[in-house]
């Protein structure tokens, strides 16, 4: 199967750059760990992920977790999350050759998350004979496990179906960008259906002014179904159930629903247009560390458009130099880049994220934006750890959180997620500074 791989990537490198000298033993070496510890399917998670932990600090006063215990956590968007970043480096750089087999493993573990074409953050079981969705590993009070019940998600599915895309891209030797997604009509459908029209908005988003934005939502259930539970602590058989039984928009879900929509060639349908008008008023408003819901991040959002922005999707550019400025005013001396006040500083992780915003965004003969960057990889680089077996990687920090009213308190963090993009910006910095 590797042979094979080698094979394919072959028609992959007259379309992508070999790694620089500089960094590429770290990038190497990061990969190899990343690559270590993948799931096989006997370790309670499923065949192809890695392991994350969510932590619940205050909440666990009523039974949502214990305080300060992390729980594995094995979920579809983690894994496709990782899968993702790994495939955006083997299509920089066919040569890493381990990435292919990686992302197929990934693949093969989606199973139990499919809803139809859809895709759910946890993976199914059963109670009470009927079949639901739930956390496998965390601690839940007996009247929180039907909160959990959640529906499909446009966060999930977008990034599952994205791995799929690379998946098949690289199986076929071409770019992701040179290929037409293959997106099941019931995911455009679904998407296109749930959107930001003819509704009382989330009090989160109308604290934002980000009223009738008509941008996708995160969920893809209908908040107005008279089925849906309504009681909070409702039995998980009682159905499916938005937390708390109201939608809400999130400018990161919005960039990764573009992202796949844009590989689909399906720019011109319902929402599309209106979500990049919502993400370029957000990035106007500096919404940065507010706009994400689920990302207590003030570098999500500009990693999110970066990448998007070097995948195509023409309609952010007017947040190209808005982000590109935010991002070199935000950098501390020393090179690192720190996370707003209201959340933890997660250095590494906000580094790992503005860093290759950076990159994505900067001009390769602009001398502030390459010292800039020498300046991130130099911090980066003197936060990294070896394994047992001295693999290279970068300590987990905060990459999203649970509901609005737990974006600090609950929150999920992967090394195997920091370490993908901390690798993935070494190789953009060494593309970008040899140029």
């Amino acid at each position: 199967m590797k042979a094979a791989w080698i094979g394919l990537g072959v028609g992959l490198w007259g379309l992508s750059c070999f790694a620089g000298p500089q960094f590429r033993t770290e990038v190497a070496s990061a990969l190899k760990f990343i690559e270590r510890y993948q799931t096989t399917g006997d370790e309670g998670y499923d065949r192809g992920q890695w392991r994350a932990k969510v932590t619940s600090y205050v909440p666990s006063a009523i039974g949502v977790g214990k305080f300060n215990v992390p729980y594995d956590e094995p979920t579809a968007f983690v894994a496709g999350s990782i899968a993702n970043v790994l495939s955006e480096i083997y299509f920089i750089d066919a040569t890493f050759t381990s990435i292919p087999p990686m992302v197929t493993r990934t693949v093969q573990g989606f199973q139990k998350y499919y809803w139809g074409s859809l895709f759910n953050f946890y993976p199914s079981e059963y109670f009470n004979g009927v079949k639901i969705r739930q956390p496998r590993f965390m601690y839940l009070a007996p009247q929180w496990q039907g909160f959990a019940n959640i529906p499909p998600d446009a966060d999930t599915t977008s990034v599952a179906n994205t791995t799929l895309h690379y998946y098949r891209s690289m199986v076929i030797g071409r770019q992701p960008t040179d290929v037409t997604a293959e997106v099941p009509e019931q995911v455009i459908n679904a998407l296109s259906a749930i959107r930001d029209l003819d509704r009382t908005p989330h009090i989160y988003n109308r604290l934002q002014r980000q009223i009738e934005t008509g941008a996708f939502m995160t969920w893809l259930w209908d908040e107005k179904n008279p089925n849906m539970p309504h009681n909070y602590f409702a039995r998980p058989d009682r159905g499916t159930r938005i937390p708390f039984n109201k939608n809400d928009v999130d400018c990161v879900v919005n960039a990764n629903v573009l992202k796949l929509l844009s590989f689909a060639r399906k720019d011109q349908g319902p929402g599309f247009k209106a979500s990049c008008e919502h993400i370029n008023r957000v990035v106007a408003r500096k919404q940065f560390y507010f706009c994400g819901m689920y990302y207590p991040s003030r570098y999500a959002l500009p990693y999110s458009v970066a990448t998007n922005l070097r995948e195509g999707v023409s309609c952010l550019e007017p947040s190209r130099q808005r982000l590109l400025n935010y991002v070199i005013a935000m950098q501390n001396p020393d090179g690192s880049w720190r996370n707003s006040f209201l959340a933890r500083p997660d250095y590494i992780h906000s580094t790992a994220w503005a860093l290759n915003a950076l990159i994505m965004l900067g001009d390769p003969k602009n001398d502030l934006h390459r010292a800039r960057i020498q300046r991130g990889v130099k911090f980066l680089l003197s936060q990294k750890e070896k394994d047992s077996a001295g693999l290279t990687y970068w300590p987990g920090q905060v990459f999203y959180a649970a509901t609005f009213v737990a974006r600090y308190p609950v929150v999920w963090r992967s090394t195997a997620y920091t370490t993908a993009l901390s690798a993935k910006a070494l190789l953009l910095a060494d593309r970008f500074l040899n140029r």
